[in-house]
């Protein structure tokens, strides 16, 4: 495997080591581009050296090396800029190809989302649990059944017989409405009533409070 990989590196491996050898090799042009820079300004100065001494051949030898110096600089900063260009180039394109990757990705996460979760899917499902939900209940009622049916057992005959008894009861009519005995006793009514009494104990106090007050 270790060979493997010696023989067939990686391409983004590859292009890793490019742009590292790249910025190395920027970085040198630099270090070549300063010494340039010395070079030519020691030749400017020794052309002024020799103009003061009066060798004006000599002047002008140095100020050949001065030019030369200073166009080895350009034409180098020159090329560094264009390597730089071309550096900025690649990271630039890999980060659109990074950006163009996610949003295919987003594309591809949100097509099997809206898939999923599409108004059609989503009212197939409701549908479905409410079919499901019908069948519960269903089984439940079943489960349940019908003590009457289940046991067997007919009570139509009993049930009129104590109608009949109760209609002997009432002298011959069932009546409209329950008596008093047979009605139901509504808790609020526990309530308002015991405050009502409350409030009459409360007052009755009061009207002793104020008598006393009086009498004294």
């Amino acid at each position: 495997m270790g060979l493997k990989k010696k023989l067939f590196p990686r391409k983004g491996k590859e292009k890793d080591d490019l742009i590292s050898k790249a910025k190395s090799h920027i970085h040198r042009m630099n270090v070549i581009n300063r010494n340039f820079s010395k070079r030519a300004e020691i030749s400017r100065k020794n052309a002024k050296i020799a103009l003061k001494r009066g060798e004006k051949t000599r002047a002008k030898n140095y100020l050949i090396q001065y030019k030369s110096y200073t166009a080895k600089v350009d034409r180098t900063n020159n090329i560094r800029g264009k390597i730089e260009r071309q550096i900025q180039a690649i990271e630039e394109g890999r980060l659109i190809s990074q950006t163009g990757n996610l949003f295919s990705g987003i594309r591809d996460e949100l097509e099997f989302i809206a898939t999923k979760a599409s108004p059609a899917k989503v009212a197939e499902i409701a549908e479905d649990s409410e079919a499901y939900v019908a069948e519960i209940e269903e089984a439940a009622d079943i489960l349940a059944g019908d003590p009457e049916i289940d046991l067997a057992i007919d009570v139509t005959e009993e049930l009129n017989q104590l109608e009949t008894e109760m209609l002997l009861d009432q002298g011959g009519t069932m009546p409209e409405t329950p008596s008093d005995d047979l009605q139901y006793i509504p808790e609020y009514d526990i309530l308002e009533e015991d405050t009502e009494i409350k409030s009459k104990e409360k007052l009755q106090d009061e009207i002793d409070k104020l008598r006393k007050e009086l009498e004294s």
